[in-house]
């Protein structure tokens, strides 16, 4: 896993890339018979950069997933705007099955937080399968002072913190603002390109603390470069059994799950989707990868693309109010 800002990727890849998928969707067209799909690999945009959590379930994923289609799925990152950037490019692409995104909680907030957004994260998407839900983890740097989660709200007496996000909208922003509401801590958020340029901003002390996915901060806690202090699930993480809930450490209203899935554009036939879904649902029921998932506390969900969709919706619905309540602003 990648703890650094990643280099973009050189053009002349980005336009072979985009060539190559361009030129089999041509070949095959729109009309291919269901038994015959894939007959070409695949690919799956992802919203962040690489060993972000969102990457690394995709990439987790698209492996096996590929292997019970029988072609590859190709990774493509088109990191920014709390994965606006990728579902953009997604709603352009051939609704042929070809095409799919991983998401994750900030595709539903995004209406309520930007006012031009391309396209509708419900009408224009289909869900095919969410994937996991995962808590996050409240992190400030190994070498800060900071020990406890008390010794956060002390530091914070003296001065005003900043804290880190993958974004405007992603779980660590609302993480955030959900403890600035609840204890009242005047704190600046700095949005970044990912949960792992967040993560390693607070290890070098560019910002004071981050809410991110353990699977994100992993490799920098195991380097003892950050240090955990709370999660943000309802009950302590099989994972982390020794670390308190945020309500353990007296926020009694706090609790926050990010959640994962795939989507396709939402003119892809439903037999293309549901042919998808059911590749995910029997990868998501191998033992190995249940533990490799589960590893950092995470819950596999592999519901339906009608179960998933529905999701959206509510999800979507649930928002509105809170946004408002929070007093979040996007572009």
């Amino acid at each position: 896993m990648k703890n650094s800002i990643q280099k973009p990727y050189p053009i002349f890849n980005w336009m072979s890339i985009s060539f190559i998928f361009g030129f089999f969707s041509c070949l095959v067209g729109a009309a291919e018979p269901i038994e015959k799909f894939p007959s070409q690999p695949l690919r799956m945009l992802v919203g962040s950069v690489p060993g972000a959590s969102s990457d690394t379930y995709a990439r987790v994923i698209a492996e096996p997933l590929g292997k019970i289609l029988g072609q590859n799925i190709v990774i493509e990152n088109r990191s920014g705007a709390s994965g606006i950037i990728a579902t953009s490019a997604l709603i352009q692409l051939p609704a042929d099955g070809y095409n799919l995104q991983l998401i994750y909680t900030p595709h539903t907030l995004s209406p309520y937080l930007f006012k031009k957004l391309p396209y509708d994260p419900i009408k224009d998407v289909v869900g095919v399968s969410m994937v996991v839900t995962s808590p996050l983890v409240l992190v400030v740097s190994a070498n800060s002072s900071v020990k406890t989660y008390q010794d956060l709200l002390e530091l914070g007496k003296g001065r005003q913190l900043n804290y880190g996000s993958a974004g405007i909208g992603s779980g660590g922003h609302l993480s955030g603002e959900m403890m600035r509401i609840e204890t009242g801590m005047k704190i600046t958020h700095i949005p970044y390109r990912g949960a792992s340029p967040a993560a390693t901003a607070v290890a070098a002390g560019d910002v004071d603390f981050a809410f991110v996915a353990q699977i994100t901060a992993k490799e920098l806690t195991t380097a003892s470069k950050l240090r955990i202090l709370g999660v943000t699930s309802k009950s302590r993480s099989p994972a982390l059994p020794n670390t308190p809930t945020m309500q353990e450490l007296g926020l009694k209203d706090f609790e926050f799950l990010n959640w994962f899935g795939i989507i396709a554009s939402a003119k892809t036939p439903p037999e293309i989707i549901r042919k998808i879904q059911r590749g995910i649902a029997e990868v998501l029921k191998q033992p190995e990868m249940r533990t490799r998932l589960t590893a950092d506390g995470s819950e596999v969900i592999g519901n339906t693309p009608e179960q998933f969709t529905q999701f959206l919706i509510a999800d979507a619905k649930k928002w509105g109010p809170l946004v408002g309540q929070m007093g979040l602003k996007g572009d």
